[in-house]
């Protein structure tokens, strides 16, 4: 019994060793990222940073954040992050953001508020910390900008997991509920023709990189895309369906060429609060009704568009109409 007894006070103290020694590189390296961000020349400011949850879990908890890239010009800030990992898995990590938080970029800044906003990471267990899978989710989330503009999803879960034996390739599911998104100029939708928002948008693709999403990624240079391939975008507004799938490749410089169906269900609905908000001069109306006509009478169904998006060199073309530029896929 007496030998049993000093079995588990050894254990235990090793354990508790074990975890103190976890829990101080936890806060030390935390405290060693903001160090290196700022003499990289960012903004990198904290008030504290605590690591807590003996026994079984280190619970990091980072207050008053302040961050901006000059290089890129992202900034971010946030009351606190709080970031949970098991003391016997540590590679697998739980994030919670607070419910008001705010994020800049040369475009604009953006005042985010939430509720239960949190995510799910599983990293590579070496120093890069490659990201193999991970699972945000969120309630009633709002982005305000400050041109006014306004994103809005009363839930929003994102999923994204390294495509097994692949190099650098990632699957995304995106599932967002009654979807808010900025209104259009010159497009009133209290015209009651459309409701305001979409019931849902859903996303199904996988994209390739050029580099990992690892702590380089979030550091330095961004992975930059270099195929996208579309199993499906969905979304319902109103009487409104809308499908995307396809695929295409990127160019060193963000530019697309490849192709992507377009269908569209009920596609009049668009056109006629087109034509009662003004968007469309009234003249117009008629024949660029008589052309989607003779376009969805090609698939069967006069109710139904389905073109092709052909992406060339960042141009776009809808089946024979030429849209002008595509956007560039760069991410800053």
């Amino acid at each position: 019994m007496k030998r049993l007894l000093i079995v588990i006070t050894t254990a235990a103290a090793l354990y508790a060793g074990y975890w103190f020694v976890g829990s101080s590189g936890a806060k030390g390296g935390f405290e060693q990222w903001f160090d290196d961000r700022r003499s990289e020349g960012w903004v990198s400011d904290y008030q504290s940073i605590e690591t807590k949850g003996f026994p079984s879990r280190f619970d990091t908890t980072i207050t008053d954040i302040s961050l901006a890239d000059p290089d890129t010009g992202v900034a971010y800030t946030a009351p606190f992050l709080q970031i949970f990992a098991l003391s016997y898995k540590p590679e697998h990590l739980i994030a919670v953001w607070p419910n008001k938080q705010s994020l800049s970029n040369p475009l604009g800044k953006a005042a985010i508020t939430s509720e239960d906003m949190r995510a799910s990471l599983i990293v590579k267990k070496n120093t890069s910390l490659a990201l193999e899978k991970a699972n945000y989710v969120t309630e009633t989330l709002a982005i305000q900008m400050d041109s006014g503009d306004t994103f809005a999803a009363s839930k929003a879960l994102v999923a994204v997991e390294l495509v097994p034996a692949s190099v650098n390739t990632y699957h995304f599911g995106v599932d967002l509920k009654d979807v808010s998104l900025p209104q259009p100029k010159g497009i009133r939708l209290e015209v009651g023709i459309l409701p305001e928002a979409l019931q849902y948008a859903r996303v199904d693709a996988t994209a390739a990189f050029d580099a990992a999403w690892d702590l380089d990624a979030l550091q330095n240079k961004r992975p930059q895309p270099t195929r996208i391939d579309v199993k499906l975008i969905e979304a319902k507004w109103g009487q409104l369906e809308l499908r995307l799938a396809g695929g295409f490749d990127v160019d060193a410089q963000g530019r697309a060429s490849g192709k992507i169906t377009v269908k569209a269900q009920n596609w009049r609905d668009i056109l006629a609060i087109s034509e009662a908000s003004g968007a469309i001069p009234s003249q117009l109306v008629r024949p660029i009704e008589q052309g989607l006509n003779l376009l969805s009478s090609l698939s069967g169904n006069r109710n139904t568009l389905d073109l092709p998006l052909d992406l060339e060199n960042g141009q776009m073309k809808l089946g024979p109409i030429p849209l002008g530029p595509a956007p560039l896929f760069r991410l800053r």
